[in-house]
């Protein structure tokens, strides 16, 4: 559990030291700018998983901490695994912060891969809700039981496109312990792929912890899945099944991993684009703290089995510098993995 008052001081006085208070600001720019407006939060999913449902959550509950209280735009915007969503934030969406996007955390690692209409150290960041630890599982009656299994027969996983974190992870278990995934993209949201699953169309998929428990917890009650590895760090009742970077036996291949695996880190992560003036960024980031503390949204979190374990916009912009530090070595070597769609 987050002790939310802990969290609360620490991030108004740590984010937010260089912010004034609400009250303090120019009307014209902060207090007055969101009266009458309405606030788009992109999601860059369809609907059906728990991408979208954290980002229905942001999207119920964060436009009331906002002075002005201006009214909320859900809006789905699948496409190239979350890469639609952000070259649209950066090229085409007004640029005054009624426009907020949620990240689809993997999509960060695109630019350095091949090119990209956005660079993720630019974009302005106004916090996480949740980091997100990773499974690859498949359906009960797929003929792989095991990992020892997967690296003997070809197993379909859907994914949604090269900048998702569902095509990555299988894709790079394939080429670091000898898997042998088949991934079939082109799934526009979670739930699509939960169907095929459930379809026999594909095997399993990699998919957010926390995606299995908030939206399909009766397939992990009733036994319906089998797990087979897990990224970044264990999560509260998942199942005891090998780290992935416990699994690889080289050096340049745990700093492999560990870059796979940094945007687990940023998780569930909200953003305006470079452009958006730095007080309207500091009322958002302000707001987005004071959400953190509002009771009514835990307790809506709760209800719908969303983890909430807050990452602050610096720690993010910290994890982005990190993962573009990656040696060029290391770099190189999943381009051969992720530059084909």
């Amino acid at each position: 559990m987050i002790e939310w008052s802990a969290l609360r001081g620490l991030a108004c006085a740590s984010i937010f030291a260089c912010a004034q208070p609400v009250s303090a600001q120019t009307p014209s720019i902060a207090e007055n700018f969101y009266s009458g407006k309405a606030v788009r939060v992109i999601v860059p999913t369809g609907v059906g998983g728990s991408v979208a449902l954290y980002g229905r959550l942001f999207s119920d509950h964060f436009p009331r901490h906002i002075p002005g209280l201006p009214a909320a735009i859900f809006t789905t915007m699948p496409g190239a695994g979350g890469v639609t969503s952000v070259e649209y934030v950066t090229k085409v969406a007004p640029k005054d912060g009624t426009v907020i996007a949620q990240i689809m955390s993997q999509t960060i690692l695109v630019p350095m891969i091949r090119p990209a209409g956005f660079e993720p150290a630019k974009l302005k960041w106004l916090g996480s809700l949740a980091s997100r630890p990773g499974v690859v599982a498949v359906w009960s009656s797929s003929k792989v039981k095991n990992l020892a299994d997967a690296k003997m027969i070809e197993t379909t996983l859907a994914a949604s496109g090269i900048g998702a974190g569902n095509y990555q992870i299988p894709a790079m278990a394939n080429m670091l312990i000898g898997t042998k995934f088949k991934l079939v993209t082109g799934y526009k949201s979670a739930g699509e792929m939960n169907m095929a699953l459930e379809r026999n169309e594909v095997d399993g998929r990699f998919n957010y912890w926390s995606g299995w428990t908030s939206v399909r917890p009766d397939w992990i009650r009733d036994g319906k899945l089998t797990f087979l590895f897990r990224t970044g760090p264990k999560a509260p009742g998942m199942p005891d099944v090998p780290s992935l970077i416990d699994l690889v036996k080289s050096d340049d291949d745990r700093l492999a991993v560990k870059l796979l695996e940094g945007p687990d880190q940023i998780g569930v992560a909200f953003y305006v684009a470079a452009e958006v003036p730095e007080e309207r960024v500091a009322l958002l980031r302000k707001a987005f703290i004071e959400m953190l503390d509002d009771k009514v949204f835990q307790a809506a979190a709760a209800k719908m089995d969303l983890p909430i374990d807050p990452v602050s916009f610096e720690k993010i912009g910290t994890t982005i510098q990190e993962i573009y530090a990656t040696p060029i070595s290391v770099r190189e070597r999943l381009k051969p993995l992720l530059v084909l769609e």
